[in-house]
């Protein structure tokens, strides 16, 4: 049975958003459990996918999502699978984190488009652009 306005709104936004949050994580966690890659290295493999970037450049694209340290580690976990390597300052993927990011990219975008799919198209994009005005005012 669908939730009421009083009972939507017991709730304050940072439950709503912790829980949005934590929902997504684990749809990821559960797509991706077949493999070796977390989500954030599936970023990180994502990222490197589009260029090669320095370790610094990798924590900034990432900060909303992890802590410096734990993208540390996620790089440091990459590198051990050979899937990552470091040149000249920069992480590249190697042929292996190559093909492991083209074959985990079909996963990832059938969680993603279970997410959008979830409501309407023009409720989706009210709701981003909702959440990009909550956002920009804090």
């Amino acid at each position: 049975m669908p939730m009421t306005d009083e009972q939507l709104l017991g709730r304050p936004v940072g439950w709503w958003l912790k829980e949005a949050d934590g929902r997504l994580n684990a749809a990821f966690d559960r797509a991706l459990a077949h493999s070796d890659v977390s989500r954030r290295g599936w970023q990180v493999l994502s990222s490197l996918s589009k260029r090669p970037a320095s370790l610094t450049d990798l924590e900034t694209v990432l900060k909303s999502f992890d802590s410096p340290d734990t993208i540390h580690g996620v790089v440091a976990e990459l590198e051990r699978h050979g899937w990552v390597h470091e040149e000249d300052g920069l992480l590249r993927l190697t042929s292996d984190g190559a093909q492991t990011q083209t074959d985990l990219t079909p996963v990832v975008d059938r969680v993603r488009r279970q997410v959008q799919n979830a409501l309407p198209p023009d409720d989706y994009i009210h709701l981003i652009r909702l959440l990009a005005r909550f956002t920009e005012a804090l």
